[in-house]
């Protein structure tokens, strides 16, 4: 367990409404705070660069990943309150590039002598196989961001847009698909459903968290999965 060392005689730092230490990643605008003394004014550090802000609080914008010691110390009356000390980790996670696939290529098709037109038999998807690294994050395990005994993971959850049935016309959602790890890991193929009915492009999602085993969230982001059609055949 990471160890926050702090000296305390009045109030902890905290990042909103959570104590220290912190995760965040680059990118994040993340508020801390500590209990308001009545005219008392505050001087904040990032390690050791003096902040502008005077108050309780402060708004730090995180952009270079690392860890950082954050300070503050408070004054009243011509004296120095306790120095108090957070821990912030910032963290750089790479997503990966939308995908864009094409569909598979027709597997069935018969023509119909009466209508005149080539029927497919099978719906329109794209296979996205096991050992497929192109959904997963960048890095690709979180042990030396995060406290080892509190191991944190990456959940994420592709939900597919609807699409028209080939045969009825009706448009169809298929069930959403999660998994904890990286993408690349999954055992089955996953389809993703194409339009072979307007000839459309459809975007799905996948969306991922990195969680601990406390159920916090530290990342979210959503990427998109496009599929095209196949031509039209008539």
């Amino acid at each position: 367990m990471i160890i926050l060392t702090i000296i305390v005689l009045f109030s902890y730092i905290k990042a909103g409404a959570q104590e220290m230490p912190d995760y965040v990643y680059v990118g994040v605008t993340k508020h801390y705070n500590v209990d308001p003394t009545l005219g008392s004014t505050y001087t904040w550090w990032i390690d050791v660069a003096e902040q502008s802000e005077k108050t309780n609080g402060i708004d730090i914008i995180w952009t270079i990943p690392g860890k950082f010691i954050l300070t503050v110390q408070e004054y009243s009356a011509g004296c120095e309150g306790p120095v108090q000390k957070g821990e912030v980790y910032v963290y750089q996670i790479t997503p990966p590039r939308d995908l864009i696939e094409c569909v598979e290529n027709i597997s069935i098709a018969y023509y119909n002598a009466v209508t005149k037109k080539i029927i497919i038999g099978n719906s329109d998807y794209y296979i996205f196989k096991p050992g497929d690294t192109r959904l997963d994050l960048s890095p690709s395990n979180f042990a030396d961001i995060f406290s080892s005994s509190c191991a944190a993971e990456i959940h994420w959850q592709i939900n597919f847009a609807p699409t028209p049935d080939p045969i009825t016309h009706h448009s169809v959602t298929k069930a959403s698909v999660t998994g904890i790890g990286q993408p690349s890991k999954i055992i089955e193929n996953i389809l993703f459903p194409g339009d072979g009915v307007n000839f459309r492009n459809v975007v799905h999602t996948i969306t991922y968290q990195v969680v601990d085993c406390h159920g916090n969230i530290f990342y979210t982001n959503t990427q998109m999965i496009m599929i095209k059609p196949r031509p039209r055949i008539e």
